[in-house]
């Protein structure tokens, strides 16, 4: 698949994921999004690591909203003491997190089936100014090192200290802040090279470029992006027209069951 269309696909599930708002819709929606993710050649360490991550943050969300909520109506789920759990609050915080957990997911699956190179161009082709596109192909080719160097230093942390866990939950949070400053050091260090090193080859942002190797677009991209093109128009256009109807700015009879079919489904 070209990555213009992939790059097109992923803009088009984040309009997607804006337009739901029932957790049952959104959570179709985040297993639709873990498809090509899933579809990626990832070992089960890699795997297990994302879907902690993700679990932890619908953990989150959902106990900040029930605790949180303050929107009316709101229904006690469970009291411990002074502490209320609001039903409404869960399931909204529920909601939030499936479409940050699809568009998670959705985002990691493009950037991990595309080469940094492709990516760029496909930037620069979609029109995307060049200063743009050359700063987020180069944040993305180093967040692999900075991964890596983000786990060096945590195992030579873990090779001379106790347990992390075996700290108080402040100690804890100042030790975290601390691993992070060899890493940011690092990486300011390698942004000063890298833009150093951009200008003693003179760099001209503006001169013209060539490829070795161009994008093709195929009839299938085509096909692809007008069928989910079609189904996100679709359902955008419903929910603006529900929420027309909702602030009483417009109202048409004839479409009472689509006011009905987005108050119950999406």
């Amino acid at each position: 698949m070209d990555p213009r269309a992939r790059i097109l696909l992923v803009l088009f599930a984040g309009l997607l994921g804006l337009a739901l708002e029932r957790p049952l819709a959104l959570l179709i929606f985040a297993l639709a999004m873990a498809l090509p993710f899933m579809g990626l050649s990832i070992n089960k360490r890699e795997l297990a690591r994302a879907g902690l991550a993700l679990l932890s943050v619908i953990w989150g969300t959902v106990l900040s909203q029930a605790l949180f909520y303050s929107a009316e109506p709101r229904t006690p789920l469970f009291v411990l003491g002074p502490v209320v759990f609001w039903r409404e609050g869960v399931l909204w915080g529920l909601a939030q997190s499936l479409r940050l957990v699809g568009l998670l997911l959705v985002g990691l699956a493009l950037v991990r089936s595309t080469p940094v190179d492709r990516l760029y161009l496909a930037l620069v082709r979609l029109r995307l100014p060049f200063a743009v596109a050359l700063m987020a192909a180069t944040a993305l080719r180093f967040l692999p090192v900075i991964g890596e160097e983000l786990r060096l230093v945590r195992a030579a942390r873990a090779a001379r200290g106790r347990p992390i866990w075996a700290r108080s939950p402040l100690a804890w949070v100042r030790l975290e802040l601390r691993l992070l400053a060899p890493v940011v050091a690092r990486s300011w260090r390698r942004a000063s090279a890298l833009a150093e090193s951009l200008d003693a080859r003179g760099f001209d942002p503006v001169g013209p470029r060539g490829t070795l190797r161009p994008l093709v677009w195929r009839w299938t991209d085509s096909l692809l992006l007008v069928l989910s093109g079609t189904l996100t128009a679709a359902i955008v256009l419903a929910r603006l027209l529900y929420l027309l109807y909702t602030s009483e700015a417009l109202y048409i009879p004839a479409l009472r069951p689509l006011y009905a079919a987005v108050r119950a489904w999406m």
